[in-house]
């Protein structure tokens, strides 16, 4: 008998490679805050900006424009989420390459699947629905949805929904968040290094994957 019965998935790094629309949305937003202001704050660098995914929408802003007076931070969350909206709807973002094939195959093989993301409502929902992958999924949870800054809360919160046990359940994400938030939740962790996480945030997880191919068999090994 297999260990795990329900597998949870982060969203951006993990499933939604967001680095094109993060970064064009960031420059775009900025832009319309000077015209808007008659400002010139600069744009972030490339790093930082990638630094800020995986945070809540308000940390986000926070992290990726510190020196922004305070006043302005959510009026350019609000313009961050609208460009990320129109560059997905402009096909600048892509599902990573695997991912979708392999949502098939572990739903076929009779996993329970789910989402636990930071990210806002609005933004889940528009990736799950534009990619049309909502039929994988038996929950779908964000922190801006639950008003939590707990990933590990969002998890519990999936197991009650789906009465499923911690010990049958893990979590895949790019983050050390994301570990962090299995351990907690006592589920287990795999760790994917193609996302925005450096190889010592993953050091961890229970397991590491290369390639959402190598999923399957990994969580084979789990138990």
């Amino acid at each position: 008998m297999r260990a795990i019965d329900l597998v949870i998935l982060d969203l951006d790094g993990t499933l939604y490679s967001s680095t094109a629309t993060t970064l064009g949305a960031v420059e775009r937003a900025v832009r319309d805050l000077n015209e808007r202001h008659g400002l010139d704050f600069p744009r972030p660098s490339d790093d930082l900006i990638l630094s800020g995914v995986g945070s809540t929408r308000s940390e986000f802003s926070k992290k990726v424009f510190p020196d922004l007076p305070a006043g302005f931070h959510e009026e350019i969350d609000e313009l961050v989420w609208f460009w990320e909206r129109e560059l997905v709807a402009k096909g600048r973002g892509s599902l990573y390459p695997g991912a979708l094939d392999t949502l098939r195959t572990l739903s076929a093989d009779g996993y329970t699947l789910a989402v636990a993301t930071n990210a806002g409502r609005g933004y889940m929902n528009h990736i799950l629905d534009y990619f049309e992958i909502r039929r994988f999924f038996a929950d779908a949870r964000c922190a801006g949805e639950e008003g939590t800054l707990d990933k590990a809360e969002l998890i519990e919160r999936i197991l009650d929904a789906l009465s499923l046990p911690p010990e049958r359940t893990v979590m895949v994400g790019d983050r050390q968040s994301d570990v962090e938030a299995a351990s907690r939740a006592g589920a287990y962790a795999i760790g994917c290094t193609w996302g925005f996480g450096s190889d010592s945030e993953l050091r961890n997880a229970d397991r590491l994957i290369d390639r959402f191919e190598e999923l399957l068999p990994a969580l084979g090994a789990l138990g």
